[in-house]
């Protein structure tokens, strides 16, 4: 069995990567392999391929809430699709990859703490100091996190890691890829788990 990690590409404002986070753990373990968890800052893939978000097209929009909902359903995840959507996930992803290289093992805690801060909560995350708080919450220190954010090497971190998510492919999230190999939407985890055990088909 190939021990590649997965690649979890997400934006904090998608609901559907919300979802994807509360289910890719356990899909992992069940592999045997590692997440390396990606903040993606979708707008810039927005931009790159001419759309907008699925709540916001014509038609499509009202089957993405209802699907967003009975997907959350069917898997037993707490979900509330916010009045107002906050875009401004930047902090937030900042914050994440800060704790990649300073308190990795509470990074998967502080994604679902945001993420559950929005959607289970129906709370804005915009705010560093709110992120700083809810990083706080899960173990992180407060002060160190909150002037990680403001770091010039994790504001280019997190523009390289966006151009390299456009180079790979990635125009929405979840996006998840084992090797070069990616799968879209949380409905393809069944599928990475397939490609993760044959080894591809």
């Amino acid at each position: 069995m190939s021990k590649q990690p997965i690649e979890f590409y997400f934006d904090f404002s998608s609901p559907f990567a919300y979802i994807g986070s509360e289910l890719i753990e356990a899909a992992a373990a069940r592999q045997g392999v590692e997440i390396l968890w990606r903040p993606f800052l979708i707008g810039a893939a927005f931009k790159a391929v001419g759309s907008k978000p699925l709540l916001h097209a014509p038609l499509k929009g009202d089957y993405s809430k209802r699907d967003m909902e009975r997907t959350a359903r069917k898997h037993g995840i707490p979900f509330i699709l916010p009045d107002v959507m906050s875009l401004k996930t930047v902090p937030a992803s900042r914050a994440v990859y800060w704790a990649e290289g300073n308190a990795p093992d509470k990074l998967p805690a502080l994604v679902h703490a945001v993420f559950r801060h929005a959607f289970a909560e129906d709370k804005d995350y915009s705010d560093p100091e709110t992120v700083a708080d809810l990083a706080a919450g899960v173990g992180i220190d407060r002060d160190a996190v909150l002037a990680g954010m403001q770091d010039q090497a994790i504001k280019d971190r997190l523009r390289d890691e966006v151009e390299r998510g456009l180079e790979r492919g990635v125009f929405g999230t979840p996006m998840f890829f084992h090797g070069d190999e990616p799968f879209w939407g949380v409905d393809h985890i069944p599928d990475l788990e397939r490609w993760i055990e044959t080894g591809g088909w």
